[in-house]
């Protein structure tokens, strides 16, 4: 499962499975890299954005993430910005892996999302680093809503464009096909399928 992710959305929810089931042994990997299941053994993978097709695979949904655009109220009061066409002409604390930046995408009714392509000088492949940069006033971050609940409740990052809604990130369990499901990967499932949701809100 994804590092920060599993940490702080999926790994409580199994937890609380396995102290409703003594006899379930789970084995738990973080790591961002996508897994060949195949390869690595693992009954379940918890996978964040757009699900690549693989055969033998099989996936369910679980819940979206909010996307939001971020920043601390400092950076806001000296530079705003207060429109969605604004947003790319500002400094921005972007994630990249590999070399690689995804844009920012922001839905719209009946058409394909806006796209975003953000530039600044911090590339960061870690999600809680860009939230302390952006915290720091160092520019603008576009991050889960689940992770930056708590530093908009204390007021260390304000969410931007309130109007606009925001960009949802699908989540899924996927497994390897099987023609009889085990009962503790289906409990599993299960668990993340009701528990993730509201995690979510």
């Amino acid at each position: 499962m994804p590092v920060l992710y599993g940490r702080y959305c999926v790994a409580p929810i199994l937890l609380k499975l396995a102290q409703r089931h003594p006899g379930l042994e789970l084995r738990l990997s973080f790591s961002d890299p996508i897994v060949d299941l195949a390869e690595s053994g693992h009954d379940l993978a918890i996978r964040t954005g757009r699900l690549q097709d693989r055969p033998g695979l099989v996936a369910r949904r679980l819940a979206p993430q909010r996307m939001l655009v971020c920043a601390s109220p400092p950076y806001l009061e000296a530079h705003g910005p207060s429109t969605l066409d604004e947003i790319g002409a500002h400094p921005a604390i972007i994630y990249s892996r590999a070399e690689r930046v995804e844009p920012w995408l922001f839905p719209r009714e009946g058409e394909a999302p806006i796209e975003i392509m953000p530039a600044g000088r911090l590339r960061l492949d870690d999600l809680e680093a860009i939230a302390d940069a952006a915290a720091s006033g160092l520019g603008l971050a576009w991050l889960p809503h689940w992770l930056i609940r708590d530093r908009i409740r204390s007021g260390a990052l304000v969410a931007l464009l309130p109007d606009q809604p925001p960009f949802l990130y699908d989540s899924h369990a996927a497994w390897l096909h099987t023609p009889n499901m085990p009962l503790k990967l289906r409990l599993a499932i299960d668990a993340l399928a009701a528990g993730l949701p509201s995690l979510m809100a």
